[in-house]
C-alpha cells in the first residue's frame, strides 16, 4: 500500500474562502472535508488566472491565486490538501 502525505491548506498557504469558492463555482460541490492533491489545486489555480479578466469583478482572484500558486510549487503533485 502505498504512503500519502497529507497536509491542511493552511500548511500550504491557501486562502480556505477562495478555494471554496472556485471549487464551487466549478463543481456545484462544497469543498469542506476534502481531499484534493495538488496536482489539481495548481490546475484549477493555474485555469482560474486564464480565466479572470483585470476589469472583472473576480480581478483581485488573480493576485491571491498566484501566490496561492506559488506556494503550491514546494510541494509534489501527489500531495493531498485537507479542506
Amino acid at each position: 500500500m502505498k504512503s500519502v502525505n497529507v497536509v491542511s491548506c493552511n500548511e500550504v498557504g491557501l486562502d480556505y474562502k477562495l478555494c471554496e469558492e472556485i471549487y464551487e463555482n466549478g463543481s456545484g460541490k462544497d469543498i469542506e472535508g476534502r481531499f484534493l492533491d495538488v496536482e489539481f489545486l495548481k490546475i484549477i489555480l493555474e485555469s482560474t488566472i486564464e480565466w479572470v479578466e483585470e476589469s472583472s469583478e473576480y480581478c483581485w482572484w488573480k493576485d491571491k491565486c498566484v501566490i496561492m500558486l506559488n506556494s503550491l510549487k514546494k510541494f509534489d503533485d501527489d500531495v493531498l490538501v485537507e479542506f
